[in-house]
């Protein structure tokens, strides 16, 4: 049997864990952006108070299968840097992680319905498929 402190720290550890993965998934999108749409990774980096402007002029040069998978709210949550989003959570502990570990934390339970379905067709703009459940396992 798990002493407390030690179940208490294992649940700490894995919920910045799946932070810190969830930020990496936004940062590959973001990267893939880039590089298929030719923005400078500056441009994709907005202060706060332009997030909303970048994700409307984004959207105008998505092709149609990009834009079926990155509506506004998508876009937003790749590039919102706010107070507790998704974003500034994962800025505390950014590092590299194995491909299994990104789609884990894609799955992970404590999302949302919105957030997993918005972060899965993330995922799946930046690796060109959808996360897939055997890996996670």
């Amino acid at each position: 049997m798990l002493h407390r402190s030690t179940l208490l720290s294992f649940r700490q550890h894995t919920k910045r864990f799946y932070a810190l993965n969830r930020r990496i998934v936004l940062d590959d999108a973001r990267n893939k952006l880039a590089n298929d749409y030719s923005f400078t990774l500056d441009e994709l980096r907005p202060r706060r108070a332009d997030v909303g402007l970048l994700v409307q002029h984004i959207q105008t040069r998505l092709n149609s299968e990009h834009s079926n998978l990155l509506s506004y709210d998508a876009l937003t949550m790749i590039f919102d840097s706010s107070d507790d989003s998704m974003r500034d959570i994962g800025n505390k502990a950014a590092h590299d992680a194995p491909i299994a570990d990104r789609v884990d934390s894609v799955l992970q339970a404590t999302l949302t319905n919105t957030q997993r379905a918005l972060l899965g067709k993330i995922y799946h703009f930046a690796h060109g498929k959808e996360p897939d459940f055997e890996i996670a396992a």
